[in-house]
């Protein structure tokens, strides 16, 4: 759709089940406290059933989905190089905001037309108290993207992500392989 009739936008809506009512307006107010040219632009919320986010457009998807595309096995590792960086900008800047994103991985990187990369997907980000968050009982996250002291302790830091984003870049040069290909979460766990 288009917002103010000529912005190109993303209507993101709670799905049934998904999230309860109020994680997905927290996600929102995250997302609006946290403006950066690396993190995707929040301009609206729709807080009334059906509620919805709409943000900016990211014409060419997210970065997972991107890169196995006939554009993205082109690229050369400049580039590749480049979008590493543009989102280690993305994240130097929610940690220096005392924040971390818990979720980083290459599905939650979006591409726009010109090749830039924002983050998105503030669905597990946390503010950390004591440079630590440690997450309630039974949480899920992303086991092959999730640094080891996080899967055995449920104890999230700004090094978690640091280790979700050494993930993320064989993401990026292996051109959107699933990380530890041919093992299982138990696996990776151990």
């Amino acid at each position: 759709g288009f917002y103010n009739g000529h912005t190109k936008v993303a209507v993101k809506s709670l799905k049934a089940g998904s999230m309860s009512p109020g994680a997905f307006l927290a996600e929102a107010n995250l997302m609006k406290k946290l403006q950066h040219p690396r993190l995707v632009r929040l301009y609206a919320v729709v807080t009334k059933e059906p509620i919805y986010i709409i943000t900016e457009f990211m014409e060419k998807g997210s970065l997972v989905d991107f890169l196995k595309t006939s554009e993205g096995v082109k690229l050369g590792i400049n580039k590749l190089l480049d979008m590493a960086a543009q989102i280690a900008e993305g994240m130097a800047f929610i940690e220096a905001k005392n924040y971390i994103h818990r979720d980083l991985r290459a599905a939650n990187i979006l591409v726009s037309e010109a090749l830039c990369c924002k983050i998105a997907d503030f669905g597990l980000a946390r503010l950390i108290e004591d440079n630590e968050y440690t997450a309630r009982e039974g949480a899920k996250f992303p086991i092959k993207w999730t640094a080891p002291e996080a899967i055995n302790y449920g104890t999230f830091t700004i090094k978690s992500d640091v280790w979700s984003f050494g993930i993320l870049l064989t993401e990026i040069v292996t051109r959107g392989r699933i990380p530890y290909p041919g093992g299982d979460c138990r696996e990776c766990r151990e």
